[in-house]
């Protein structure tokens, strides 16, 4: 009678072992764009953060200390598949007390890393 029990649990593991031997780890229908979509995405989130200070102290200059930046983003200057790009433009959204603007701060790569080359704000609006 024991012996059954092991037949039984050696049955259902060969089961299971081949119907997950069968499902794929990965989907042929994903598109490898989306990968490639995720790594930029990364990579913009880490530039960013890198270049934090230089962008808060150009937010600095302009808003003194009481401001918001929120919503940013890399906008490339140049169409390529090639990350980080040579040139770029940071843009965001800085909030006031009274009004919020859409700002673009333009960055050039230099030896020293990147160099702000550029700030103006594209948008104003009233809270």
């Amino acid at each position: 009678m024991w012996w059954r029990c092991i037949i039984l649990i050696w049955l259902i593991g060969v089961i299971n072992f081949t119907i997950l031997d069968s499902v794929d780890a990965y989907s042929d229908e994903s598109p490898t764009m989306n990968n490639v979509d995720i790594q930029h995405k990364s990579l913009e989130e880490v530039l960013i953060f890198e270049l934090r200070p230089k962008i808060m102290d150009v937010l600095r200059k302009e808003y003194a200390s009481n401001f918001l930046i929120d919503r940013q983003h890399i906008l490339p200057l140049r169409k390529s598949n090639s990350y980080p790009q040579h040139e770029f433009i940071l843009e965001g959204r800085v909030t006031t007390n009274s009004y919020s603007d859409i700002v673009q701060i333009t960055f050039k790569a230099n030896f020293d890393g990147y160099k702000v080359s550029g700030f103006h704000v594209v948008n104003h609006s009233l809270n």
